[in-house]
């Protein structure tokens, strides 16, 4: 990509810009530090939440923040889950992602974010200073801005079902047609680490084209799972050669995560988005999962296309635990804080003892 080119909401889709508009643009770090949290914690049900970790580190590359990922690999797909199951999953990362002292948690999972943002929420309070973010509202509000006639949601059954989207962009006065379909063969291939392989991509291509045939006449594409965006150069090589009579006029794809960033680091414009690849092998990350930590640095490396670096295995009974143990935590806190601080008098000095 060309140094006069900027991804807005389209990793696909640049604009080209002057070199004086470009500047305007770039993050300094004065900026960060104002606006952005230091310590970001970012959770999904698997390696989906890592596009939006891709993203948040090519905008803020050569800044001090860190990252804590926890992809729950164990208990995934959670596209399928009873709400009530989801609820708690969320409520147990959440607190035990309050352990690192964050600043913000990010709701990497647009299913959990669709039906259970309210158990995030509370959990985070409990713990000061810690602030939830999603991917559906910052969404939605950028749609509001840049409107399309018609927009395709491709998400999970259950953020499907909730029509997150449509009531979100409702709610905020969109008037246009809105189709919210499940796609639930995409997570699984995509968390396979088979990507590149013939018979992963046969089976993903095929996927594709009948999830793709389902929402014709949309001119805009909201990847409204973060699993997607790691498939987006398939969607947009489909659209532009097997599929250009279902959409002669192209399809405009929208990267939630794009959105996410423009709040979260509270600026008025779209950053720069680095060309060079990631470096997450550093002290500033640190990547969890519940299931096989060599499985998922597979399947991370498939969809990044670069090594993860370490990835930690964490036991599902710590994150069951997590809810107990915050609690504790809480309780020992309120209690110290009713006892009166010992006052140390130095007699030497003062007037009572003279």
């Amino acid at each position: 990509m060309e140094t006069n080119q900027v991804v807005f909401l389209n990793s696909f889709i640049s604009c080209q810009i002057s070199d004086s508009q470009l500047s305007k643009n770039v993050i300094t770090q004065d900026q960060l530090y104002k606006r952005a949290p230091k310590r970001i914690g970012l959770f999904d049900s698997g390696v989906g939440g890592l596009s939006v970790l891709r993203h948040l580190v090519s905008v803020t590359q050569s800044e001090a923040l860190e990252f804590v990922y926890l992809g729950d690999t164990a208990r995934c797909p959670y596209g399928n889950r009873a709400q009530g199951e989801i609820a708690l999953f969320v409520e147990e990362i959440v607190s035990w992602l309050t352990s690192f002292q964050l600043d913000s948690i990010v709701m990497a999972c647009n299913t959990s974010a669709a039906i259970a943002k309210g158990a995030a929420v509370k959990a985070a309070a409990r713990v000061a200073g810690v602030t939830v973010f999603d991917l559906i509202e910052p969404t939605a509000d950028w749609l509001i801005a840049n409107p399309p006639e018609s927009l395709g949601v491709m998400a999970t059954i259950n953020t499907a079902k909730s029509k997150a989207f449509s009531r979100a962009l409702t709610a905020r006065g969109y008037a246009g047609k809105v189709v919210e379909i499940g796609c639930p063969k995409l997570v699984p291939l995509i968390e396979s680490g088979r990507l590149g392989q013939a018979s992963c991509e046969a089976e993903l291509e095929a996927a594709l084209i009948e999830y793709l045939s389902a929402l014709t006449g949309v001119d805009g594409l909201v990847l409204g799972c973060t699993h997607f965006p790691f498939v987006a150069d398939r969607i947009e090589k489909l659209v532009s050669g097997k599929l250009k009579a279902l959409y002669p006029l192209g399809l405009k794809l929208v990267d939630p995560s794009h959105a996410l960033a423009l709040q979260l680091l509270g600026l008025d414009a779209p950053p720069v988005v680095a060309t060079a690849p990631n470096d997450y092998q550093t002290s500033a990350f640190k990547i969890y999962t519940t299931g096989s930590a060599v499985d998922f640095a597979l399947a991370a490396a498939s969809c990044l296309g670069q090594d993860l670096g370490v990835v930690s295995q964490l036991d599902v009974a710590e994150l069951v635990a997590a809810p107990r143990e915050l609690s504790k935590k809480v309780a020992r806190s309120s209690t110290a804080s009713l006892i009166p601080q010992s006052v140390s008098i130095d007699v030497t000095t003062s007037p009572s003892f003279a």
